[in-house]
């Protein structure tokens, strides 16, 4: 099932926190393919409510004041055009396939061959960082652009790296 979570357009900071429960069996746990994997040591990463809990009216409204509502507008209009425009090239490549249709920020593949050695050859690439993901089952990358600064020609940089990686 996909990743029910809205995505977040990184326009200001993701702060973090942590949940303290007398029972890590009350304490909700946050889960996805791109987490490490929940271990029986205390993990904080996993026992948050949503891993950002703090006063976010705060930095919203700087945000707001600093882009306005048709910045944060073109902002998200750029990020998903850049993601369309990397699912158009992805299609492209051999043995590549979208797993889900590209609707909002997010494109999750799936790749010919080993998925850790492609994800580890486009990280060492320099030119984007990808996260590893399982969809219906089956080892996939996603591509998530919410960057105010993402451009088209970032995704293009990320569509020649995979296809140097495989």
């Amino acid at each position: 099932m996909p990743d029910p979570r809205p995505p977040r357009w990184r326009t200001r900071p993701s702060p973090g926190c942590a949940t303290c429960s007398a029972s890590a069996r009350t304490t909700p746990q946050n889960t996805a393919a791109y987490l490490p994997a929940i271990t029986g040591d205390p993990d904080h990463c996993h026992l948050t409510p949503e891993n950002s809990r703090r006063l976010r009216a705060l930095a919203a409204w700087f945000t707001l004041a600093a882009y306005g509502v048709d910045g944060h507008a073109e902002i998200v209009t750029r990020t998903v055009a850049a993601a369309l425009r990397l699912g158009e090239r992805l299609s492209t490549l051999p043995g590549v396939e979208l797993l889900s249709p590209v609707r909002l920020n997010v494109v999750c593949f799936a790749v010919p061959g080993d998925v850790p050695t492609v994800l580890r050859a486009v990280a060492d690439s320099g030119e984007a960082f990808l996260t590893p993901t399982v969809l219906h089952g089956r080892p996939a990358l996603r591509a998530a652009f919410s960057n105010w600064r993402t451009a088209g020609a970032d995704a293009d940089r990320v569509a020649e790296a995979v296809g140097k990686a495989l």
